[in-house]
């Protein structure tokens, strides 16, 4: 794969979604942000990955970038959602801080790690 496209994948799946989602917990109308970046991620993934064939071997790294980005945008929208819930204990909003804090801080080391 090209190291470019592979950057700025690692970028996005690695870095700007937990961004997104660590915005989401300080209150900050990140909501829709997450909400549109993640249908744009899924619709863009979905036509890119069905011009590529099933056999080659371009399509393994770009589908499990897009799987990743999917699945962690779906989980930070879930997350900013919640913790605008009056009615979701204080306690489940901690230890919903607490992982999105984890999951942007691991992204940033492994994005650090793989393209310093």
């Amino acid at each position: 794969m090209d190291p470019a496209l592979q950057t700025v994948l690692g970028f996005f799946t690695l870095l700007f979604l937990p961004f997104l989602g660590v915005l989401g917990l300080l209150k900050q109308r990140a909501l829709p942000w997450i909400l549109w970046f993640t249908t744009l991620w899924t619709v863009l993934g979905w036509l890119l990955l069905g011009t590529l064939e099933r056999d080659d071997p371009a399509r393994e790294p770009l589908e499990r970038a897009w799987r990743t980005g999917v699945l962690l945008g779906l989980a930070f929208f879930a997350l900013a959602w919640l913790t605008r819930r009056p009615k979701v204990a204080r306690s489940l909003k901690l230890v919903f801080g607490a992982l999105a804090l984890w999951a942007f801080l691991r992204a940033l080391y492994l994005y650090v790690h793989a393209y310093s």
